[in-house]
């Protein structure tokens, strides 16, 4: 192995870079000295090229088929593109200014960067290029001010570690179909389109920082895969994360901050988050339609909207999770099903859950409690309840309208006194068992137009005013009742259930099951 050394003066063989390489073995070692090397190259053999001191080369570098070059401590600089279709290892290296819309073309080849920049101009639209089953290893290495992509990726292996993306005129990373990505300790920043978009691939994420951009922070679609763990992802002027028809894996993320949702699930999309953090949202912090979704021990606090917006035949499942502090509800599920387990909703300007045409609501050891409006309302939808809490309410704890419901196993305490009913039926048919009920200044059970009403083994005794019963409603009650005075009209009944014992008129009354319909 020869070291062939390159310097622009009389007294050295080779003056030109080009020369080097064309007299030298396969594995020999060319040395470039200081200067400014106006040519191109075109390498075929397996050689190593370093620069001593300020080496500046203005001219295209072509990387031939299956040929192996390392290049370490050199500028690329206004030239034609480095071009790779063998195998090459750049370490130390800038390439920067070229004259061409695409700095780094890999096709066919592998690349691998260690501590390098690719640096921009307003011609430059691509920081690299990886296609037609290339493989690519950044590391340490920064791309700055592309005009349409600083990476932009097709049927490749890409793996990113420790690398900034800054500040690019449109995307990030743009990965188009059939890309298998990794990304460890990155951070892309600033870019004025999504920062990363991906179709058709696979790609995970490690301890990244994805912030302040123009438009969405990362998007996804065509059937991707994504999985991310311990990233932060924040400061967007639209959402922070679109998926749209792909699989979604996040686990211990933070999504913060963004001027439109935290995150928006669309196009029967299915994902999993775990303990993950969605605050300081202007729109809805979690946006789900039509996909199915679980969340568990993830927190959605503090946002300027809705907390969870569930729609169109949406599926999602929310366990040991805190939703808290917002000045809309806190979870509204339209068309949509809800299943709430071991989670508390707390602190709210507005309501707790809202559902709608036909949702389907299942709480669960669930605690709603501090807010200034309705605990749970639902319209023309269907809810049930075991071994909830609801306290410290201030408007109605729970309001059923034209609904389908069923309260069990649940305490309600710390009613504040209100005209409103800490359980209120308006044209519905429903269910109360084993439920305790604290004293309160307020109605514990308002019933009204038409609305049928089961309730047993509740003791409401304290309650100020246990039921009001009128315009037409029913309520049937069994065991704990005691001597409570009851408000009801002449249209409406009140009746007493003794054991097991009724009369054809209740049986027919309640010859469906609620529990069956629910």
């Amino acid at each position: 192995m020869a070291v062939l050394v390159v310097k622009r003066s009389i007294m050295h063989r080779y003056q030109s870079i080009g020369q080097a390489i064309e007299e030298a073995a396969p594995g020999d070692m060319i040395e470039i000295r200081d200067g400014i090397y106006e040519e191109s190259l075109d390498i075929g053999k397996r050689l190593t090229l370093y620069g001593v001191g300020n080496v500046t080369i203005k001219g295209g570098v072509f990387i031939r088929y299956q040929t192996h070059v390392d290049m370490r401590n050199l500028r690329f600089r206004q030239g034609q593109g480095l071009y790779v279709k063998g195998d090459v290892q750049l370490e130390n290296c800038i390439i920067e200014e070229q004259l061409i819309r695409t700095q780094i073309m890999v096709s066919y080849g592998s690349l691998l960067m260690k501590n390098c920049a690719v640096l921009a101009t307003p011609l430059n639209h691509f920081g690299l290029r990886v296609a037609n089953g290339s493989s690519v290893i950044l590391v340490d290495t920064t791309f700055e001010h592309h005009v349409k992509a600083q990476v932009i990726a097709q049927n490749c292996e890409l793996t990113l570690a420790n690398c900034m993306l800054l500040e690019g005129k449109k995307h990030g990373i743009f990965a188009i179909r059939h890309v298998k990505m990794t990304l460890e300790d990155c951070e892309i920043h600033g870019h004025e389109k999504a920062q990363l978009i991906a179709a058709s691939s696979e790609i995970s994420m490690t301890n990244c920082l994805v912030h302040q951009g123009q438009g969405v922070g990362i998007q996804l679609f065509d059937s991707t895969t994504f999985r991310m763990d311990g990233c932060e992802i924040k400061e967007h002027l639209d959402s922070n994360m679109v998926v749209h028809r792909s699989e979604l894996m996040v686990s211990d993320s933070i999504f913060s901050d963004g001027q439109g949702h935290g995150v928006f699930l669309g196009e029967k999309t299915e994902a999993k988050f775990y303990d993950c953090q969605f605050s300081r949202h202007v729109k809805a912090q979690v946006f789900i339609e039509n996909s199915k979704v679980e969340l568990r021990k993830c927190q959605v606090r503090n946002g300027m909207a809705v907390g969870v917006t569930i729609v169109d035949e949406a599926d999602v499942s929310m366990v040991e999770c805190q939703i808290q502090n917002h000045q809309q509800f806190h979870i509204i599920v339209d068309a949509s099903g809800l299943q709430l387990q071991q989670s508390t909703i707390q602190f709210g300007q507005s309501g707790g859950i809202y559902g709608n045409d036909h949702a389907k609501i299942m709480m669960q050891h669930t605690i709603i409690r501090e807010l200034t409006s309705h605990h749970v309302y639902i319209n023309n939808a269907r809810l049930f309840t075991q071994h909830c809490t609801f306290e410290q309410m201030i408007g109605n704890g729970i309001t059923c309208i034209d609904a389908i419901f069923e309260v069990a196993n649940s305490y309600f305490k710390d009613g504040q006194e209100s005209p409103y009913a800490m359980i209120w039926s308006d044209q519905s048919m429903g269910r109360i068992e084993h439920c305790t009920v604290d004293g309160a200044a307020r109605p514990f059970l308002a019933l009204s137009n038409k609305s049928l009403m089961e309730m047993r083994h509740t003791d409401i005794s304290t309650v100020k005013a246990p039921a009001v019963v009128q315009e037409n409603s029913q309520l049937f009650i069994q065991g704990h009742v005691h001597c409570a005075s009851w408000q009801k009209d002449t249209a409406s009944k009140v009746t007493r259930i003794e054991g097991m014992s009724l009369n054809r008129e209740m049986k027919e009354l309640l010859k469906h099951d609620i529990k069956k319909i629910i």
